[in-house]
């Protein structure tokens, strides 16, 4: 009978020899095998026991192969395991073949090759466990396990007692000692595997025949897993994997028998790579509550690994799994009498002392302080004491680090890992005035560098905006805007001019243009119940805001000013509880500040500076409605316009831009309920300005938004001479502008849509007949280009002969029903202009 072993050489070690490829082997051992896979099924079809036996034993013999790689000879045990599985089957079923299992048991023995005779005993002897007879299974479990250890050739060891491991764990039913001998089985089998798969690596040094290629290897192994242990590794963690399945298993028996015995074994292992991969498997495959009241000894055993194990990955993954846990509603109990920071935090002392080498690196230290001050906000929430030790050993693991002459400079990977733990702990209010009062966050700033504080300040800025922190003190907010300083001034920021204009340039403008917009969204965090608290710390955000230059306040005036005047939302509503040791702040004061802010922010963002004025008018006007002081609030509203008028005249730019400010100037001034002082002059600039704007139909458009002041505001201050006087100038610039342009017929459009609006709200100087006009001018000019008119503007005229039509109709039923119909005389308008256009109908329907 021709082996594996007898084609491919008896010597399983053969240095310095040409490796055979290993397509030629794996094609020549799957011939082999499938041909006994052949006969093998076929003697079972016959019931043919000695057939198959030695066909089964060909099979396994197959496996003595030495030259596959682990990956092709996983590939070749698959294919055995199955076969025998199916033989396994076949050898139950004694009726059919006539052997007791007893003698089947006795005849694979004779087998001369240990590996494939002890394949047979396995399988043959998993079924003698099943069965009620005079050796107990214990026994055969143990005889079968000690009978492994005559194939000490690693891979053939590992693969012989994972099978063993595969054919049992279903059985382990069976045994009359129940979980403590199943436990006693899988940590013996787990030592042995242990001790083959760390033979591999001994192994594979004496393959090496030259000395470069030793040091290369020796580098690698070092720090890694060579590739012949990292294939195999499954093979031992499985056997860790089955022990924490077991039945039965509780906290106290893990305790006990399981974790002295896996931890003796990590310690054993001799070389740093394979300590690593079986404390790996040991903490990933148990389940978290056996590691919460066995963590002092887990964390004990990973002190005493090797220096050259890189603790990071694991230590972060245990410990965000724990804390996960003890934060969770299930382990209140086990948290009570666990103190898994404080083990923690004593853990990682132990690693800050420890030399800096490639496999304990600052960054690795940082990102367990890290992880360790998450835990602390978890499992400690609002309590500072905790965090104050992170950020104290943080402090210290940075000792002679940063920018300094005589530190060593940190790369851009640490500084990003300072950052986050400067940052970390501002996501709770109710920690955030200790910390910063605390100075681990200046000593952590002061090690990162200029460019380093930049990124620091706009996380710490961040972290407060995600955990809605607010901002409730001076003094806090005073010492965020110190730590802060580089992100609200230039370096140098004394520098004017060309000098500033020079710094700002130094920035990103994306980059910038995030770090401000957070700045801006960090005002709205300033909160408290008291507004003279509020109002004194948005004036030191001012302060600090206009510091900042011409480039920032674009950015964060406009947030200030927001801010100002939700504070006299409040201060008009009667909100708040006043100190009352201290002189209330009035709204004037407060809106004096949004005023000086408006003159600030004036030429540097006009159109942003005069949505600004229209607002602080409107919230002015607002308070004035309210009561008290109501004619100095006149007053602040009426300047608050002019500044909106004023910053439209001389600083918005562009015909659209301008144009739409007039808009939205006329819209605010229209839903101002107390008006405005020496209005008459204001519209009278208003209407110059519309004058002058470049073309006749923004003139146009302009002249019309400006018909709407002389009626709509209240009492005395309406002039409806003035009104119709504008819409008679809009007209001609809108005549004028359809000879430059015929497509601008949309001007007449807009002019017949303001004078129905007007003759709709009882404005007694627009007349039936003046309606009856403009309806005929519309019609008479958009006959000219009805082919080339647009869709836009047959749409709009549209909406309005329609609107005029339906009141007219209504107006009319109410008057054949003799009812009193309280609107304007609609029927006194003639309509039959639009009947004359192709499509009438269309258009008034």
């Amino acid at each position: 009978m021709e082996s594996a072993m007898s084609r491919s050489g008896s010597d399983p070690q053969v240095a310095g020899a040409e490796v055979p490829k290993q397509a030629d082997l794996m094609q020549e051992a799957f011939g082999f095998a499938a041909e006994h896979r052949f006969y093998l099924r076929k003697a079972v079809e016959q019931a043919d026991l000695e057939s198959a036996l030695r066909h089964a034993l060909c099979l396994a013999n197959e496996l003595r192969s030495s030259q596959l790689t682990p990956s092709n000879y996983y590939k070749l045990y698959a294919l055995v395991f199955w076969e025998l599985q199916h033989l396994a089957s076949f050898v139950q079923d004694t009726e059919a073949h006539g052997r007791t299992l007893e003698e089947v048991y006795e005849i694979v023995q004779y087998e001369g090759n240990a590996l494939p005779r002890l394949y047979m005993l396995v399988t043959v002897g998993m079924l003698r466990m099943q069965k009620v007879g005079d050796v107990p299974p214990d026994d055969i479990l143990e005889d079968l396990s000690s009978m492994l250890d005559a194939v000490q050739e690693p891979i053939r060891g590992l693969f012989l007692r994972y099978y063993l491991l595969q054919v049992v764990k279903e059985k382990l039913h069976c045994l009359q000692s129940g979980i403590s001998g199943a436990m006693k089985f899988f940590l013996i089998n787990f030592k042995a595997s242990a001790s083959l798969w760390q033979r591999l690596r001994l192994e594979g040094k004496r393959a090496l025949s030259s000395s470069v290629a030793k040091e290369e290897v020796q580098v690698q192994q070092e720090w890694q897993l060579d590739d012949r242990r990292h294939a195999l590794r499954l093979l031992v963690g499985s056997h860790l994997m089955q022990i924490a399945r077991l039945d039965g298993l509780t906290v106290e028996l893990y305790a006990k028998v399981v974790l002295p015995d896996v931890l003796r074994q990590i310690t054993l292992c001799e070389d740093p790579p394979g300590q690593a991969y079986l404390l790996q498997s040991f903490i990933e495959v148990f389940p978290d509550d056996f590691h919460i009241h066995t963590l002092d000894r887990v964390l004990a055993v990973c002190a005493q690994v090797h220096w050259a194990v890189d603790l990071q990955p694991l230590l972060q993954r245990l410990l965000r799994r724990l804390t996960a846990r003890l934060a969770g509603g299930n382990a209140k109990s086990a948290a009570s009498f666990v103190d898994a920071f404080g083990l923690f935090h004593a853990h990682l002392n132990e690693l800050h002392g420890r030399p800096r080498t490639v496999a304990t690196p600052l960054a690795s230290l940082l990102a367990l302080q890290l992880e360790l001050c998450m835990s602390a906000l978890a499992l400690h929430p609002g309590d500072a004491g905790h965090l104050e030790v992170v950020l104290h050993g943080t402090v210290k693991l940075l000792d002679g680090q940063g920018p300094g002459p005589d530190c060593d400079p940190l790369d851009a990977d640490l500084v990003e890992a300072v950052v986050d733990i400067i940052a970390a702990p501002l996501t709770q209010e109710r920690v955030v005035p200790e910390l910063l009062a605390m100075p681990y966050h200046e000593a952590l700033m002061a090690s990162i560098g200029q460019s380093g504080q930049r990124r620091a300040a706009l996380a710490m800025v961040t972290a407060m905006l995600d955990g809605d922190v607010s901002l409730s003190d001076c003094q806090t907010l005073r010492r965020l805007l110190s730590l802060a300083d580089t992100l609200l001034r230039d370096e140098g920021h004394d520098a004017t001019g060309k000098e500033a204009l020079a710094r700002h340039l130094e920035h990103d403008p994306s980059a910038f243009t995030a770090e401000q917009e957070a700045v801006a969204r960090l005002v709205h965090q300033v909160r408290h119940k008291d507004p003279n608290t509020v109002f004194r710390m948005l004036s030191e955000l001012r302060d600090c805001f206009f510091k900042g230059g011409p480039h920032r306040i674009v950015f964060t005036l406009p947030a200030m000013v927001v801010a100002m005047l939700r504070l006299v939302s409040r201060m008009s509503h009667g909100e708040g509880q006043y100190n009352l040791h201290e002189e209330c702040v009035s709204i004037l004061e407060v809106l004096q500040c949004t005023h000086d802010m408006c003159e600030k922010l004036r030429t540097h963002a006009p159109q942003e500076c005069l949505r600004l004025w229209l607002l602080c008018a409107a919230s002015a006007d607002r308070a004035a409605s309210m009561g008290s002081s109501s004619e100095r609030l006149v007053e602040v509203c009426s300047s608050f316009v002019d500044g909106a008028l004023t910053c439209l005249e001389n600083n918005v730019k562009g015909e659209t831009a301008r144009l739409c400010g007039l808009q939205l100037l006329v819209a605010t001034v229209r839903q101002l309920s107390e008006g405005v002082q020496e209005n008459q002059m204001l519209w009278e600039r208003t209407v110059a300005f519309s004058y002058q704007l470049p073309t006749k139909r923004s003139q146009s458009k302009g002249l019309c938004l400006c018909s709407e002041l002389f009626w709509f505001p209240r009492g005395k201050a309406q002039d409806p001479q003035r009104g119709l006087l504008c819409l008679r100038r809009a007209l001609q610039c809108a005549d004028s502008a359809v000879h430059i342009n015929p497509l601008d017929v949309d001007l007449f459009v807009d002019i017949l849509n303001q004078v129905a609006h007007l003759f709709e709200n009882k404005s007694d100087e627009v007349l039936a007949s003046y309606v009856t006009q403009i309806v005929s001018l519309c019609v008479q000019h958009v006959s000219y280009i009805t082919e080339r008119l647009p869709a836009e503007t047959f749409r709009a005229l549209h909406a309005v002969l329609a609107d005029l039509h339906s009141k007219q109709t209504a107006a009319m039923e109410g008057t054949a029903a003799n009812t009193s119909v309280d609107s304007p005389s609609y029927l006194d308008i003639d309509l039959r202009a639009a009947e004359m256009l192709n499509g009438g109908s269309r258009l008034l329907n």
